[in-house]
């Protein structure tokens, strides 16, 4: 069997640890027939959307923390064993990155404490905007983490063999303050990790690109992992508010704006699926996505890059 060493200083990976929207699936206070198949044991429980990466040396960072990070730290470690390597938990953890300040991006956050994890302080790198760092001192969550407040589109070195830069996009800017979507670069690929933005004219005009196929041009990435929050936002009707207090770009608007994949298009895969999304398990929906080349996240996908 590989050791450890011998499985990381080969590629850097990343794993899918959530596909679901903040509130997971079951969400919370919902009786609805996909919720409750997960709490009558029928179908899995959907983690919060988050992403583990393990760097050169066998480091690992997180993308997201979610009050569901025991699950998704095991989820983690079971996904390397078809590396060849055994790990029921992923850890330490020596980085969090955060793209916002909505609930399922930073409610793990806590969990890094004495209450639980027990990490010293200072010891784990937190990576996120000004804003966002601000806010989580005012909620006295910092002592586990030391801050490092990110600049706009500027690499930053996560570890050995991967970089991350950050780049701002729309999402109900007087709640969050700023949210940015999260390149991840390694030595072989790199993916852009989208999950939470308003409207796509809004998204665009901000990066001053034309089109969707343009911005993903000037990133270079060939993977994306996009906000497909809901299917449609009619999904939504009749429930707690309407789509317009929740704004994201329907998948079914993602594919009219993508039509069939073309040769020279990076692999798209639509992630921080809301409970509603019946994308989720209904496969007339999910064969609408992948018969035009797109995809759909799946918990505890690898990715080499």
């Amino acid at each position: 069997m590989s050791t450890d060493e011998d499985i990381y200083t080969q590629n850097a990976r990343i794993v899918l640890l959530g596909v679901a929207q903040d509130g997971g699936v079951p969400q919370c206070g919902c009786n609805c027939p996909r919720c409750m198949a997960v709490l009558n044991g029928s179908s899995p429980e959907l983690y919060p959307v988050s992403l583990g990466i393990s760097d050169e040396e066998g480091k690992f960072h997180l993308i997201e923390a979610s009050r569901t990070l025991s699950r998704q730290l095991h989820l983690w470690g079971r996904s390397l064993e078809q590396f060849g390597v055994k790990m029921d938990v992923v850890s330490p953890i020596t980085s969090v990155s955060v793209t916002h300040l909505h609930l399922g991006h930073i409610d793990g956050l806590g969990l890094f404490g004495r209450e639980v994890m027990g990490c010293k302080n200072g010891s784990v790198r937190l990576i996120a905007s000004k804003p966002v760092i601000d806010e989580l001192g005012s909620r006295a969550v910092l002592d586990p983490f030391s801050p490092e407040i990110i600049e706009d589109a500027k690499d930053v070195q996560l570890g050995k063999g991967v970089t991350v830069s950050f780049h701002r996009v729309p999402h109900r800017e007087e709640e969050v303050g700023e949210t940015h979507g999260i390149v991840i670069r390694g030595k072989n690929r790199s993916l852009l990790f989208l999950p939470d933005h308003d409207t796509y004219s809004e998204t665009l005009e901000w990066q001053k690109m034309e089109s969707l196929r343009e911005w993903l041009k000037h990133l270079s990435v060939d993977l994306v992992m996009i906000d497909g929050t809901f299917f449609t936002a009619e999904e939504v009707a009749g429930r707690r508010c309407d789509s317009t207090q929740i704004p994201h770009p329907p998948i079914s608007q993602s594919l009219s704006i993508l039509g069939e994949r073309r040769s020279d298009d990076p692999d798209i895969i639509f992630v921080h699926l809301n409970h509603t999304n019946r994308v989720i398990d209904d496969p007339v929906k999910q064969a609408e996505v992948e018969k035009l080349g797109w995809k759909i996240g799946q918990q505890g996908q690898v990715f080499e890059i």
